[in-house]
């Protein structure tokens, strides 16, 4: 071989190694913004339970006010 064949070879060689490593990194931002995409979207998921079981609180609370409020009383007269 001659030493221009080899240093094509070379360099051809280290363009695919940067290619590579490109496509390696540009894989894992892909997977790590997915990954915080999927946290997020779970901590919404956790925030709209928890403000739902707030909610079902408050109109127990309510429904149990209503029912007291609607309960005869004893009229003190009789």
């Amino acid at each position: 071989m001659s030493t221009s064949r080899v240093t094509v070879l070379a360099v051809d060689s280290g363009v695919v190694v940067i290619v590579v490593a490109i496509a390696v990194v540009l894989v894992v931002l892909l997977v790590t913004l997915s990954m915080r995409d999927r946290q997020k979207r779970g901590a919404e998921a956790r925030r709209d339970l928890d403000q739902a079981h707030e909610r079902a609180g408050r109109a127990e609370r309510d429904r149990d006010v209503g029912q007291e409020q609607a309960e005869p009383r004893p009229d003190p007269d009789q």
